[in-house]
């Protein structure tokens, strides 16, 4: 798969075609506020860049997966060394869940009778 666009596309497209995908960033090309760089899914990627840098998702990108590479590129910052590692095919590492404390809040809306 090939795909360039803006990296918010580009996210949504890694979402819709390989829905098991763990995405880690690579914090020398991408300086985020506040955030963790590993185990991220693309919806929640594209939700906290929205908040803490919503210019990340609007800068060209270019999506490579192959049997030789799963990278994205931010093509103004660098063409040679990835924004983001991809992890889509094969063994995947572990998902962290980033949005925790939203998700313990819903739990305790719930009682068992």
């Amino acid at each position: 798969m090939y795909l360039e666009d803006i990296l918010s596309v580009c996210l949504q497209g890694l979402n819709s075609r390989y829905p098991d995908h763990v995405i880690d960033i690579n914090l020398e090309i991408m300086v985020v506020p506040e955030i963790d760089p590993k185990g991220w899914k693309a919806d929640e990627l594209i939700r906290h860049l929205n908040e803490k840098a919503p210019h990340f998702l609007q800068k060209m990108a270019r999506m490579i997966i192959d049997s030789c590479e799963t990278d994205i590129y931010l093509l103004d910052v660098s063409e040679e060394t990835p924004a983001l590692w991809l992890h889509c095919q094969g063994k995947l590492p572990p998902c962290h869940e980033h949005q925790k404390a939203q998700k313990v809040g819903r739990k305790n809306m719930f009682v068992k009778p």
